[in-house]
């Protein structure tokens, strides 16, 4: 009997503490006559159906809404996206965050509006894990926001559409005043590490041309694990334990693309692999593609191998999502690279080409932070303490760098003055875990959780 009232009680439970994956929350369906919206504008807005994640305990913040904002595809073509707004205790309405969270996956319910919701599914535990790495941020009174930058079909390493985006979720946010109190000549710093680097470059390359109103906004952009060449991290992920990066990039690419698609379902054998790799999100990619060969080997998914690449569609559909290969596109923001020598993922060469591309161009304000002891992955933690400090620098008016500077570290511990950022990060976690408010200037121990459950 007791298994019974279980079994019958269960879906009502998981009704009440999960929220709606996006395939099937209606929230994420463009209105009708949103093509006629400008890009950047609101279609609707709601509070997070569930409080923003800490993992195993909810934030404790002001305020978290989503908001449905007009944006365009790779080819100009009117989507929608979602976008997440969180508003600390005590905020700042002069100061945005625009945090790009690495989702990494060609799948809509990997979306980070859903990921960082308390009680989203496992699969999206990397993306979880990332509010370990914006708590500071709220604790400093930065509101934060945090877009889907990838769209509406999940198209993981296209740069234009991610780039976009990314504008596109700042210009809402900036609107979006009556409803989030935060000034429309707020200040905003760009931030994100793999993929979430990958859309936060791309944003900053295409401002100046694609929105340019932003230059009195943007203060600079942090790129950590910086993903500048798709090919290059396709090649590095393949036949390892990170193959699932390899399956989820071409993934994305051929959601995007549907002749990119086309060549490949056309050049393999084993179809039920290739239409399994957008059910996916990063977690269990990785667990899925243990060491797979897509490209590599006797046994590899795709026919062709690494000469697919030499396909002239191929070619250039990555090409045209590689920033690296975009010499015409230069950031008129500062901008700061911190990267592991060590990187599986994004092997350190193509941020440095991309660095001496922008250099070459006379960028104003460049500093790349080069750590010869971590890879991708504890990059993305060792590294962080040093972008805080950078962000902190430009949201107190100190000025970046003159010109160009690259600077090799044992570790980006090593980086100046990264001390009370360190600290910060200990803080904020303390303060995650202990369900503590985060925000500047609170007693903690007076303070209520602001829930959604």
């Amino acid at each position: 009997m007791l298994y019974l009232i279980l079994f019958l009680i269960a879906p009502i439970y998981a009704g009440v503490l999960l929220p709606t994956k996006p395939s099937i929350d209606p929230f994420y369906n463009a209105p009708e006559g949103f093509k006629n919206a400008t890009v950047g504008d609101i279609l609707q807005f709601r509070k997070t159906p569930k409080s923003i994640t800490g993992g195993f305990v909810p934030l404790n913040v002001q305020n978290s809404w989503q908001f449905l904002v007009r944006s365009e595809d790779s080819f100009g073509n009117p989507n929608v996206i979602v976008t997440t707004v969180i508003e600390p205790v005590n905020a700042d309405p002069s100061k945005i965050a625009s945090y790009q969270v690495s989702e990494n996956a060609a799948r809509a319910d990997c979306a980070p509006s859903y990921a960082l919701q308390f009680g989203s599914d496992v699969s999206t535990l990397a993306t979880q894990a990332e509010t370990y790495l914006l708590a500071p941020l709220l604790d400093k009174g930065y509101y934060v926001v945090s877009p889907d930058y990838e769209g509406p079909k999940s198209t993981f390493t296209v740069g234009k559409q991610s780039g976009q985006a990314v504008l596109n979720s700042i210009r809402a946010s900036l609107k979006s005043g009556k409803i989030t109190n935060i000034a429309e000549d707020a200040k905003v710093l760009m931030w994100g590490y793999s993929g979430g680097s990958l859309a936060s470059g791309w944003a900053a390359a295409l401002q100046p041309d694609y929105a340019p109103e932003l230059s009195r906004n943007l203060l600079g952009v942090a790129l950590g694990g910086f993903i500048t060449n798709v090919t290059a991290t396709v090649e590095a992920t393949d036949d390892t334990i990170f193959a699932g990066i390899a399956a989820n990039v071409l993934g994305g690419i051929a959601n995007e693309y549907p002749e990119f698609k086309s060549i490949l379902q056309n050049d393999t054998n084993k179809s039920s692999i290739f239409n399994k790799i957008n059910n996916h999100c990063l977690t269990d990619s990785f667990i899925k593609y243990v060491g797979a060969r897509f490209l590599t080997g006797d046994n590899k998914v795709f026919k062709s191998g690494w000469n697919i690449f030499k396909n002239l569609v191929v070619s250039k559909i990555v090409k045209d999502n590689g920033l690296v290969y975009q010499k015409q596109l230069i950031p008129t923001i500062p901008v700061f690279i911190y990267h592991g020598s060590m990187d599986q993922i994004s092997p350190i060469l193509n941020p440095k080409k991309t660095y001496q591309n922008w250099c070459d161009a006379g960028i104003s304000s460049i500093e790349f932070a080069e750590d010869l002891t971590n890879g991708h992955f504890t990059e993305s933690i060792v590294g962080a303490p040093a972008a805080l400090t950078w962000i902190i620098d430009r949201f107190s008016n100190k000025p970046p760098v003159d010109g160009c500077q690259h600077v090799v570290r044992t570790t980006n511990y090593e980086y100046p003055n990264v001390s009370s950022s360190i600290l910060d990060y200990f803080k904020a976690a303390m303060d995650v875990v202990a369900q503590q408010g985060l925000g500047p200037n609170i007693q903690k121990d007076q303070l209520e959780i602001k829930s959604n459950l």
